[in-house]
C-alpha cells in the first residue's frame, strides 16, 4: 500500500568539494545539524545531516550536470513502485525506474528510490526507507 509521509530530503550541490565542506561545516556549527552519514570520496563527495523535520543531502558536484543549487527534492514515501504507476499515469516522465540500493554511506542506507520529472520541471525521488 502506498502513502506520502512527507519530504525526506532537499538535497543541494556545491561546486566543488571545498565548498560542499564548505557547507557542511557551516550547517553543523551554524545551525547544530548533526551528519547523519557520509559517502563517496573527492569531488563525488556527499552527506547528509538532519534538520530536526527533514534531512538536507549536501553533495559536492563532480559530474557538472546538476541542474542548478537544488537539483531535486525527495518525498518519503511507501510503495514505491505504486507511486510511480501514479505519476506515470499523470504524464510525468520517469527518469530513473524503481530500483532497491544500499548506499554505502556511514552507516549504510538501504533503500527503493525512483525519479520523475514533474510538470514544471522539477526533478522529484520517491524514496522508501528500507530496514
Amino acid at each position: 500500500m502506498k502513502s506520502l509521509k512527507g519530504i525526506h530530503h532537499v538535497c543541494i550541490k556545491a561546486p566543488s568539494l571545498e565548498r560542499m565542506e564548505q557547507a557542511v561545516e557551516f550547517y553543523t556549527r551554524v545551525f547544530g545539524m548533526p551528519v547523519i552519514r557520509r559517502w563517496g570520496q573527492g569531488e563525488k563527495s556527499a552527506c547528509m545531516v538532519d534538520t530536526g523535520a527533514g534531512i538536507l543531502e549536501i553533495m559536492a558536484d563532480g559530474s557538472g550536470d546538476a541542474p542548478g543549487p537544488i537539483p531535486h527534492v525527495a518525498l518519503a514515501v511507501t510503495g514505491v513502485d505504486e507511486w510511480v504507476e501514479l505519476v506515470r499515469k499523470e504524464g510525468c516522465t520517469i527518469t530513473m525506474e524503481p530500483q532497491d540500493k544500499l548506499l554505502p554511506s556511514q552507516p549504510p542506507f538501504p533503500v527503493r528510490i525512483a525519479f520523475f520529472q514533474g510538470h514544471a520541471g522539477e526533478l522529484v525521488e520517491l524514496m522508501e526507507e528500507k530496514e
